[in-house]
């Protein structure tokens, strides 16, 4: 079974000292696709990056343009 990850916060400082294993772990635990969702531009910015960085993961990311 492929399970999607339709809402998630790698982006968050929490993760800082292990995302790389988390995201890992997920991967190989079946969740082949994953949301990151960026909630400021900080964290938006961080979401793109790692989404980037990894094949099944994709980023949402807020516009605080306004």
């Amino acid at each position: 079974m492929e399970l999607f990850d339709t809402h998630s916060h790698y982006n968050d400082e929490a993760f800082n000292e292990d995302r790389e294993d988390i995201i890992n772990k997920i991967y190989e635990s079946g969740v082949t696709k994953a949301v990151v969702v960026g909630d400021n531009i900080e964290s938006s910015r961080l979401a793109v990056e790692i989404a980037n960085s990894h094949d099944f993961l994709y980023s949402a990311v807020r516009n605080s343009s306004k």
